[in-house]
């Protein structure tokens, strides 16, 4: 395990190397310190460096002898100054609107449900275009079941006839959120992570071309999407 992580720890900062030598045209890490853009970055800049160089001169034949440990938290700091040196957009994790279930106000509320109880999905966009028009949630069906108990869940049941409910939910108990395409992991992590309250942080980002509700739909991503990045 111990080696597994040194060998991650090397691949990761080889990635930077030739991020900074291809883009930056700096072959030593050292000068990439000392530039005043990556001042706030400076300490992590050292440390990672620091530990390379170690990792690089210890004696492989000693194995778990040696006593040159990388961490799990040292694995996150290297994995961290990747992304802050080379910023990565959404569209590479997430999922595309090719592969998005999406239903239309038209169509069964009860067969949507089927489809998500088997996928395990949580929420569900809806549209009628290229923008969405209202999520769907299981919270939904509570709040009208709640309301309206003499009525069922049928297959007869549209996502039209309990509009208001969607619509309601998607304002009182708002779990998703609206991102822009061009945005990167950093703006996602921040995004999921933005409410000290757990139960207001958003469990799936919808990424359009503006940002907003009203942009085409390219896109979605979960915080399970980008953990460990």
């Amino acid at each position: 395990m111990m080696e597994n992580r040194a060998y991650q720890f090397l691949e990761r900062y080889r990635e930077i190397e030739e991020w900074v030598s291809d883009n930056l045209n700096i072959q030593d890490m050292k000068e990439l310190e000392q530039l005043s853009r990556y001042h706030s970055i400076r300490s992590n800049l050292a440390f990672c460096r620091t530990l390379r160089n170690l990792l690089s001169h210890r004696d492989w034949s000693k194995g778990g002898q040696d006593l040159v440990v990388v961490t799990d938290a040292a694995l996150k700091q290297v994995n961290t100054l990747y992304y802050s040196l080379n910023p990565q957009t959404l569209m590479r994790l997430a999922i595309p609107k090719s592969r998005i279930f999406a239903p239309a106000w038209r169509d069964s509320v009860f067969s949507a449900m089927k489809v998500m109880v088997h996928n395990d999905y949580s929420y569900v966009p809806i549209m009628d275009g290229a923008a969405v028009e209202g999520v769907f949630s299981a919270k939904v069906v509570v709040c009208y079941l709640s309301e309206q108990p003499e009525n069922a869940i049928t297959e007869q049941l549209t996502f039209q006839d309990i509009k208001s409910y969607v619509l309601g939910q998607q304002a009182q108990w708002r779990k998703f959120d609206f991102i822009s395409s061009d945005a990167t992991l950093e703006d996602a992590s921040r995004k999921f992570q933005a409410s000290r309250d757990r139960l207001h942080r958003p469990d799936v980002l919808f990424i359009t071309d503006n940002g907003r509700q009203d942009g085409k739909l390219l896109a979605m991503i979960t915080p399970g999407d980008i953990v460990g990045l």
